[in-house]
């Protein structure tokens, strides 16, 4: 099939439910990582897809990669999002579970998912920030970097020292791994 004969407005949509696919459970699960609340989540994320349309001509490949591109809007978005409500700090809901445990192993996980969040909280934005993007958003440090304007090593040595802090707080907490 020949491309050029397909209408623009045609491939435009191809292109565009095609990026949607890709890149929307990355960008749902980093967004449900930041705000907690899957309602919240989804609205968000649908206003990153609804600036991607408006602004997509002002996309510019030698400044970055496209996801970095989206994640950066992404984060603002989430910015604006706590701005507007007022919050301080962003509350990981990591209690949501959907699965087939059995009721007492669905009792612990969520009281280990509990410290978890008190943990995480404990930690400055940045450190959060690139926790959320490497286990939210499943970006690699190399993607972290671009999005948080870091080089890519400082966004690993970043991480790194981080989760182990996460270790330490958690060790404090008196949770045994």
């Amino acid at each position: 099939m020949n491309v050029n004969k397909i209408p623009v407005e045609k491939r435009h949509s191809e292109i565009f439910s095609e990026l949607y696919n890709k890149y929307f459970p990355k960008l749902y699960k980093y967004t449900l990582y930041k705000v907690g609340d899957s309602n919240a989540a989804e609205d968000l994320v649908s206003e990153v897809f609804e600036k991607v349309l408006v602004k997509y001509n002002t996309y510019n490949q030698q400044k970055g990669s496209f996801s970095t591109w989206l994640f950066t809007i992404a984060n603002n978005i989430i910015t604006n999002y706590y701005k507007k409500n007022s919050r301080k700090v962003d509350p990981v809901d990591l209690g949501k579970v959907e699965s087939t445990y059995h009721l007492e192993d669905l009792v612990i996980d969520r009281e280990l998912k509990k410290l978890l969040l008190n943990a995480i909280t404990c930690l400055d934005e940045r450190q959060r920030n690139i926790i959320a993007l490497k286990f939210g958003a499943c970006l690699t440090n190399r993607q972290i970097a671009q999005v948080m304007n870091l080089t890519e090593s400082n966004a690993g040595t970043i991480l790194y020292r981080s989760l182990r802090q996460l270790k330490d707080i958690l060790k404090e907490q008196g949770v045994v791994y």
